[in-house]
């Protein structure tokens, strides 16, 4: 049975999303990763609920979150071998999801072209550059330096299907339409900024 990879560029339509496409001038500003030929379930770094843009980390996506956007689908092959890896490498990533943050500094910040580390954080195209660098596919140039937009060019040959998103399932475990107060929104976003502070100045924490 073949596997592949779908690497899903969109433009969300969210107050951030619009931001970042109007800081940036590109027509994609988030990228996710799916081995799901239907595109149900995909993972990325992003926002945890819709009411709270600013704290995120290791997300397992429904499709419904792309309801009014529109996708950029690239479809990679993987041997067996290269598919076996991804799964043990996503399975980690989910055991470890606590201890991984959304860097949502380096978000901000590359709308100014700066893009600052720290341990155990990730950014949307930061996470899918790893995953790929791991991967090592054949014929693929990758970038060195995490954006959405040189992803895109680097995976341009990948291209399975543009146009608006057809999003399908359901919710699952993807938490981002769960209502939340003004005060958990607050508190959530004010303990993911301090956790980030510590760990900037700490290591991982």
């Amino acid at each position: 049975m073949n596997r592949f990879l779908y690497v899903v560029f969109s433009a969300t339509p969210t107050g951030m999303g619009r931001l970042i496409r109007l800081a940036t001038g590109h027509p994609w500003n988030h990228v996710s990763l799916s081995l799901d030929p239907n595109l149900e379930t995909l993972w990325s770094f992003a926002r945890h609920h819709r009411c709270a843009p600013l704290w995120g980390g290791l997300v397992r996506e429904s499709s419904l979150r792309y309801q009014g956007a529109r996708w950029k689908i690239c479809r990679l092959p993987l041997s067996e071998e290269a598919a076996r890896s991804l799964d043990e490498t996503l399975n980690r990533y989910w055991s470890e999801r606590e201890d991984w943050l959304y860097h949502t500094p380096a978000a901000l910040a590359s709308l100014a072209g700066y893009r600052p580390r720290m341990p155990r954080t990730h950014t949307c195209a930061s996470f899918a550059l790893e995953i790929l660098e791991k991967l090592a596919l054949p014929g693929i140039a990758l970038p060195l330096r995490p954006a959405v937009s040189a992803l895109e060019q680097a995976l341009s040959s990948f291209v399975l299907q543009e146009g608006p998103a057809r999003p399908q399932g359901d919710w699952e475990e993807d938490l981002y339409p769960m209502p939340l107060t003004c005060r958990q929104c607050v508190w959530g976003t004010t303990r993911h900024f301090g956790r980030l502070a510590r760990r900037a100045v700490l290591g991982t924490l």
